[in-house]
């Protein structure tokens, strides 16, 4: 199962590949997530919701039709948590570079700011 582009060409290690752009757009995250008071915590939440994401397209187009519809879903969900797990072990610039890989550099710093302690969405009720 692939939840995103940057999962789908696993090397043997389980580690996405790190194309030199991904790697620079995370470097230069990485601080502003610092300026903006993140921590890789903050950082882990999007990359778990960003998996799930992929998880659950896989569950809805069909994964596992071997298994019955509840054990599909949780073995998706599983592998889902089990990836999230091991890209946040590995530091928030690799977090940064899988996010970078499935939603692109500005959309990730727009979640970046959207997470940063203080921010208040536009269109919201004080």
């Amino acid at each position: 199962m692939t939840t995103s582009r940057q999962h789908a060409d696993r090397g043997e290690s389980g580690t996405p590949p790190r194309p030199e752009q991904e790697v620079q757009g995370a470097a230069a995250l990485a601080r502003l997530a610092g300026e903006l008071g993140l921590a890789e915590t903050d950082v882990g939440e999007l990359v778990y919701e960003m998996v799930h994401r992929g998880s659950s397209g896989a569950y809805n187009n069909g994964a596992h039709p071997e298994l019955g519809d509840l054990d599909a879903f949780d073995a998706v969900h599983d592998d889902a948590d089990e990836q999230a797990s091991a890209i946040n072990n590995r530091g928030l610039e690799s977090q940064l570079a899988a996010l970078v890989g499935a939603f692109g550099e500005q959309q990730v710093e727009r979640m970046l700011r959207d997470e940063a302690p203080g921010h208040t969405p536009p269109n919201s009720v004080s």
